[in-house]
């Protein structure tokens, strides 16, 4: 009887303290932002989203954004994922013009609301991708412009956004 009170606690104190660490960072399985599906057209109808790091490229914070239904056909969508950190909110998002010229725009950083072009620390990046065979959206933030967070820092106020613009004046912005 005792042999199993002592297996027992062991067993509490390894699920209690083991358990936890190994689900710090989200992953598809296990994302910090999810949505109902069917809430939105199916190209910009979010399913999920998740942050993680990468011990080999320590600065820099991924995010990834699933699409349910991804179009080959991207024209004039934007995707963006917010969040807040040290008090202050950031965010990530990524801009389709006109896909068939090439247009595509990534940026990051911290997000001031009605400041023009997010504000004077939000900028443009170039580490994203877009799977359309999947539909993860993924960003390749640089840590320098979102606050600098450590490795197991908590995210907050986590959010994300999805439209698509139509006609002329979704052409010109």
């Amino acid at each position: 009887m005792r042999k199993r009170i002592v297996g027992i606690l062991i067993f509490m104190l390894l699920t209690t303290t083991i358990l936890p660490v190994t689900v710090i960072a989200g992953d598809e399985e296990n994302p910090e932002i999810t949505d109902a599906p069917g809430d939105a057209f199916g190209n910009i109808d979010i399913n999920s989203v998740w942050f993680w790091e990468k011990s080999e490229d320590p600065g820099y914070l991924f995010v990834c954004m699933k699409i349910n239904e991804p179009k080959l056909n991207k024209i004039q969508q934007t995707f963006a994922v917010f969040w807040e950190y040290n008090g202050k909110i950031y965010a990530c998002g990524m801009f389709i013009g006109l896909h068939s010229l090439g247009y595509e725009f990534w940026d990051a950083g911290q997000y001031i609301n009605r400041a023009p072009g997010g504000g004077p620390d939000y900028h443009v990046i170039d580490n994203g991708t877009y799977d359309t065979s999947t539909g993860n959206i993924t960003w390749r933030v640089p840590k320098e412009i979102i606050g600098d967070p450590n490795p197991g820092d908590v995210l907050t106020k986590t959010w994300s956004n999805a439209f698509q613009r139509y006609g002329f004046l979704g052409l010109i912005g």
